[in-house]
C-alpha cells in the first residue's frame, strides 16, 4: 500500500533532483540499485561508490596542495614586504645597506 504523505526527506530528494525523486518512486530504490549495478557492468565501470570516493580523494588532494601553495605565497609576499620596509627603515635611518 503506498503512503499519501510525503516525507521531509522526499521533499529534499525532489528539490534536488526531481527526476531522482520520480525514478525512485516509479521502480524503487532497490530496483535503482540494480539496474545502476548492471549498467556499471555493461561499461566496465566498477563500483559507482568506490569510483565516487577515489575521486574525492584526488578532488581533496588537488585542492589541497593548491591550498598549501597559496599559503607559501602569502608567506614570501609578507616576508618580502617585511624585508622592504626594513630596508627602507634602514635608508632613512642613514645606515648603509650596499644598495647605493
Amino acid at each position: 500500500m503506498e503512503r499519501k504523505t510525503i516525507s521531509a526527506h522526499e521533499i529534499n530528494k525532489y528539490s534536488y533532483c526531481p527526476y531522482q525523486w520520480y525514478y525512485e518512486k516509479l521502480y524503487g530504490r532497490k530496483e535503482l540499485r540494480r539496474l545502476y549495478q548492471e549498467r556499471n557492468e555493461a561499461l566496465a565501470l566498477g563500483d559507482g561508490m568506490n569510483a565516487n570516493f577515489t575521486k574525492g580523494l584526488e578532488f581533496h588532494k588537488r585542492n589541497y596542495a593548491e591550498l598549501r601553495l597559496r599559503n607559501l605565497a602569502w608567506k614570501i609576499a609578507v616576508l618580502l614586504l617585511i624585508l622592504g620596509a626594513v630596508i627602507y627603515y634602514l635608508m632613512q635611518s642613514g645606515v648603509d645597506v650596499g644598495f647605493y
